[in-house]
């Protein structure tokens, strides 16, 4: 089995490789590193919560 270039893959690609391919530690490894680097949101009110949570379901991909 040829190992896939994660560099080159996009995130959805790589999680999908992740879940088909437990076994890959280098690929869980990777994956791992792009989720740590996202900025994290500290919310301390109801309402923080519910704005970001609002933000980021106005900002994700629809699927279909």
């Amino acid at each position: 089995m040829t190992t896939p270039n994660y560099e080159s893959l996009t995130e959805q690609e790589l999680r999908d490789y992740v879940r088909r391919n437990p076994q890959d530690e280098d690929a869980f490894q990777h994956y791992l590193n792009i989720i740590r680097s996202r900025p994290s949101v500290l919310c301390t009110t109801d309402e923080e919560f519910e704005a970001e949570l609002q933000k980021r379901i106005n900002s994700s991909p629809q699927q279909t």
